[in-house]
């Protein structure tokens, strides 16, 4: 067996200086709130929006209408707890904060298929239907501050 003789300081200062560079990226993310709102806007894909909704001073209203024949949970992340709607039932959602991300699934965790309507100013409803066409499937929806929706 070949035994490597590796000075005990050289490898605390790697060490030390791997966390000081993983520590300085991980605070360029999180200590800037605005700054990670950038980010966020930049991640959205380069595809057009599945809607637009304008925004009444930076804040919009979701009308969530559960179509399907199921409970199913839903949450405005960073808003909201996650909440359950019940079958063939509507929740409105008031003031949200954009931008804003909405994830939903049904309880039996089938298939679902939103649809967007315009619903008066600064309001768009949130249709979602049953569907067997995983195409279709979509799990989430992300407003912009611009009020570009994107469904995901």
């Amino acid at each position: 067996m070949c035994k490597l003789a590796i000075d005990k300081t050289w490898v605390v200062s790697l060490l030390a200086a791997s966390l000081a560079i993983a520590s300085n990226s991980f605070l360029l993310f999180t200590h800037d709130a605005s700054f990670a709102g950038e980010i966020s806007q930049t991640n959205e894909p380069e595809r057009a929006p599945d809607g637009k909704i304008v925004p009444v001073n930076g804040k919009v209203n979701v009308r969530l209408t559960n179509k399907t024949n199921d409970r199913l949970f839903f949450q405005v992340v960073g808003q909201t707890n996650r909440q359950s709607l019940a079958e063939n039932s509507t929740v409105a959602l008031a003031a949200l904060t954009l931008p804003a991300s909405i994830v939903f699934r049904r309880l039996d965790g089938a298939l679902l298929k939103p649809s967007l309507k315009p619903a008066g100013e600064g309001t768009v409803e949130v249709r979602l239907d049953e569907t067997n066409d995983l195409g279709l499937d979509k799990t989430s929806l992300r407003i912009r501050n611009d009020g570009a929706i994107f469904l995901r």
